[in-house]
């Protein structure tokens, strides 16, 4: 199908409908123009939403039964690929809710309580209020023109280098813990974690090599890893170091036959922990929080289609296993 871009600005959201036909002078006269882009995110348990307080069955090598703790993950580079290779970058709206300039944060946890300094407590419990904090789709603007064509959206999983290694204390929202990025940081490895996918599993989280073990939640917490915070303290105006593991993902997805007002980013759970039993654990932290030798961590970042156990990260594949373009 050969769609041509035609710019218009629907409810807010980018119009990009496909042409046909013959041209006239005023689509040859049309200039490349600013529009406004709203790009949806949808987080999903194979078919089903992700929502709080609900119960999941039949996940992962042992149709384990679990509910959500955590769903959360920044993003960065927001970019559209037009057919001919061409990255034409999304500015991040600054003035929307739960993003700067340089990264936005999705969290689909959709319940939480707030307490009087404003901060999120009981956060995806049943019972709880609406999550004020609630986000699941990225706003900018995008310049086109009108005579591209769309073939991907693009994207990466993370928080940049220089803003990942920053005091977390004063970082401008949404990365500032306290603050929206509260338990989205990691002090051991000076960063943040690029995605947090925290459950409950039916029973607990039993270790075969230690009867006595067992804990409440399998985690997959993305970051980077080999970072050298020893010698990098940005808080005394050292520099960061390059980290061994940077665990950034770039997705790149085909819109196929859907024209750009027409789809969403889905993320599904059931495919990122498809190779995972999470009700146990081998060793390391609970679940996998990207350690190189953490056993749980294989599986997760096969899915994820990033380098694991200490070989060289250069990357990831684009079309990563867990995300895919659907319709909004």
């Amino acid at each position: 199908m050969n769609k041509c871009v035609g710019l218009g600005v629907v409810s807010g959201l980018l119009a990009l409908a496909g042409c046909g036909g013959s041209s006239s002078s005023s689509d040859t006269n049309q200039q490349s123009a600013e529009t406004q882009l709203s790009l949806p995110f949808k987080a999903v348990v194979g078919s089903d939403p992700v929502t709080c307080g609900n119960t999941f069955t039949g996940l992962g090598t042992s149709g384990t039964e679990v509910s959500f703790a955590d769903f959360r993950f920044f993003v960065h580079d927001l970019a559209l690929v037009t057919d001919q290779g061409e990255v034409i970058p999304v500015s991040l709206d600054p003035s929307a809710a739960g993003q700067n300039a340089d990264v936005a944060l999705l969290d689909f946890r959709d319940r939480a309580d707030v307490n009087d300094d404003g901060d999120l407590v009981d956060v995806c419990t049943a019972g709880t209020d609406d999550n004020p904090g609630f986000k699941d789709a990225v706003q900018g603007s995008v310049t086109l023109d009108p005579a591209v064509t769309i073939q991907s959206v693009q994207f990466t999983l993370g928080v940049p280098f220089d803003l990942n290694h920053a005091n977390p204390t004063s970082a401008e929202e949404p990365l500032r813990s306290p603050g929206q990025a509260a338990g989205m940081t990691w002090n051991w490895q000076n960063g943040y974690k690029f995605l947090a996918t925290d459950v409950l599993p039916s029973g607990g989280v039993t270790r075969p090599s230690d009867s006595s073990y067992l804990s409440q939640k399998w985690n997959v917490h993305l970051g980077s890893t080999g970072c050298e915070v020893s010698t990098s303290e940005p808080a005394e105006g050292t520099d960061p170091e390059t980290c061994a593991n940077e665990n950034r993902l770039q997705v790149t997805l085909p819109v196929g036959a859907l024209e750009l007002e027409n789809l969403a980013v889905q993320i599904d759970y059931a495919a990122l922990v498809a190779g995972s039993n999470l009700g146990q654990d081998n060793g390391g932290a609970p679940g996998c929080m990207s350690g190189p030798t953490d056993p749980e961590c294989d599986a997760v970042f096969e899915r994820l289609a990033l380098p694991w156990g200490g070989e060289p990260n250069t990357g990831g594949n684009p079309n990563a296993m867990v995300f895919s373009i659907v319709e909004r």
